[in-house]
């Protein structure tokens, strides 16, 4: 709200006159100022949004560019792939398999074929009747062909599709052009695509950099790559740089060309310049760009905002300073209104996020005490039900076992196997129920029950496991206990079965920060990424498990090079 100025006495006319025309004259030049200053920053966003808008458009293109030639070379190395069914099935055979089912690859492609390495001592074969009946040649330089001159090996053209598609004929020596040779080298040492020579016939669609790209055929000969030959098409930018644009980016004009290999410094662009994006990119085995430049009537677009704001906000100073002031703190109270609500927005978004975790940790402890509680029930029922009937059946038959001794002296070896496999199937079912419900079946409390853990384990893995008690407490509640035996469960079972571990050491102590479960293995250490699912989900568990009763685990590097869990929790 504007300060109200005080009451003061009425000037006199001359005063009253001149302290008019100097307000009149200061809200003049200050609106003359604001104008300026508004048209400008104006003019620079409309700059940046031009800008934004044309290199947005720019990266579309050029990702829809490197898609068409992705699909290029991905369907050329389809065509390499049929030098193999070419040599099986007879060129008839083969003509008809490629006009009925290889019209998509005549789509992408255009024109593609085949070219073979011909040693020199097989060329007069190659050129005979019994051969291919074509000679062997090169350009003339006219655009008519000449025969090859002798060399160590040739490079002809063996098959085209359509027939002259690729401005050469059957029999071409690739080898004879320097271009070509280049890249015959470097498919023979690298083994990759490579781009070669310009077309010698006319293009068929009038383009510019046109060359012919090769993909190479090898056969491995005792553990080294021999190129036989290649696959042949016609790389055409402008028929790619069509497809990628579609029709949704005629405003903007692009060249696809060979980056030039010395960089030279650009001079500084006119200020009107158009707007210009370049872009680098690997193309088989050379460097290619990507260069789009804004059509001139993109920037005249971006022009036209800029006189109707000024003349907007001129006319908004016949309004004077006042109307000037009210329209900018009505825009910055939308903004701020806007914030607020995004930010309201936000919060609420951040609230149901957190409500959505605590719901999930609730679930997640209610799906392990469900899961606690169904072991301690299997534990209790294996322990006062099936333990107590095997136990019973032990002392049956000891009582049978006596009397049929008494009249068959012979059974008493079957009667001692007999007695030694009830008595381990009692064990076992004493040592499975201890380890579904280990504190409930223990009496003497989490101590006695991780000494009987590291026995069992020892049997079980067959590992070197010991257990040490220091000092004496007790954890805060049953609860706590169960977990924290549990996660020494887990941790020796890693150690065992993913870490390969010899001898683990369990030691149970108390100071007083609390309870400290110390498990250390001679393994093979935590890796930086779970070698298993069943090693990570059995961390994700263990730390859980740690997070419930408000206690901490740490992994270490132990002394020896193994692996070591450290876990604290209430007493």
């Amino acid at each position: 709200m504007a300060k109200e100025l005080p009451t003061r006495p009425m000037p006199s006319a001359p005063r009253t006159a001149t302290v008019q025309i100097v307000l009149a004259s200061v809200v003049l030049l200050v609106g003359l100022g604001l104008t300026a200053g508004i048209a400008h920053w104006q003019t620079r966003l409309e700059q940046q949004r031009a800008k934004h808008e044309f290199l947005q458009t720019a990266d579309k293109l050029f990702t829809a560019t490197l898609r068409e030639i992705q699909t290029f070379m991905e369907v050329l190395d389809s065509i390499r792939q049929l030098h193999a069914l070419s040599e099986q099935v007879t060129p008839d055979a083969f003509e008809e398999v490629v006009r009925k089912g290889m019209l998509y690859q005549r789509r992408v492609l255009g024109a593609y074929g085949f070219a073979q390495r011909i040693p020199a001592a097989l060329r007069a074969h190659y050129e005979s009747a019994e051969g291919s009946a074509h000679p062997i040649v090169r350009s003339d330089g006219r655009g008519g062909f000449t025969p090859t001159p002798a060399t160590t090996d040739y490079f002809p053209l063996t098959y085209q599709t359509p027939p002259g598609g690729l401005g050469v004929v059957l029999g071409y020596d690739f080898g004879s052009h320097a271009d070509d040779r280049r890249a015959i080298a470097a498919m023979a040492r690298l083994g990759v695509f490579a781009l070669g020579s310009e077309p010698l016939g006319a293009a068929p669609d009038g383009g510019r950099n046109q060359r012919y790209m090769f993909a190479p055929i090898q056969y491995d000969l005792e553990g080294q790559h021999e190129l036989i030959g290649f696959a042949i098409a016609l790389f055409q930018p402008e028929r790619l740089l069509a497809a990628a644009r579609g029709d949704a980016m005629r405003d903007v004009h692009a060249r696809l060309e060979p980056r030039p290999t010395t960089a030279a410094v650009p001079a500084p662009a006119p200020k009107d310049s158009p707007l210009e994006s370049v872009r680098a990119f690997s193309l088989a085995d050379q460097e290619w760009r990507l260069v789009v430049s804004a059509d001139p009537s993109w920037r005249r677009a971006a022009r036209l905002q800029t006189p109707l704001i000024i003349i907007g906000i001129g006319s908004a100073l016949s309004l004077g300073l006042a109307a000037a002031l009210f329209l900018m703190a009505s825009r910055s109270r939308r903004v701020e209104a806007l914030v607020q609500k995004r930010t309201a927005e936000l919060a609420q978004a951040n609230q149901q996020l957190e409500a959505l975790m605590e719901d999930r940790r609730e679930l997640e402890d209610e799906v392990l005490q469900i899961a606690g509680r169904e072991k301690a029930r299997l534990g209790r029922d294996l322990h006062d039900s099936l333990g107590q009937k095997l136990t019973g059946a032990l002392y049956l038959f000891s009582a049978f076992r006596q009397r049929a001794t008494e009249t068959d002296p012979a059974a008493e070896t079957e009667a001692s196997q007999i007695s030694a496999t009830l008595k381990e199937a009692v064990r076992q079912v004493r040592r499975i129920a201890r380890g579904l419900a280990p504190i409930a079946l223990t009496e003497d409390g989490l101590g006695d029950a991780l000494r009987h853990l590291a026995e069992e384990s020892r049997a079980l893995f067959q590992k070197d496991v010991e257990f040490y008690i220091e000092r004496e407490g007790r954890p805060r509640d049953p609860v706590t206990a169960e977990h924290v035996y549990l996660i020494a469960q887990e941790a020796i079972h890693n150690a065992a079965k993913h870490a390969n571990a010899s001898r683990i050491v369990i030691t149970l102590d108390y100071d007083d920060q609390g309870g400290l479960l110390t498990i250390e293995d001679n393994g093979a250490g935590w890796p930086e990424q779970p070698v298993s699912k069943d090693v990570g989900s059995g961390l994700r568990i263990m730390r859980h498990r740690a997070e419930l009763f408000g206690g901490r685990l740490q992994l270490a590097r132990a002394p020896n090079g193994g692996a070591s869990i450290i876990c604290r929790f209430p007493v």
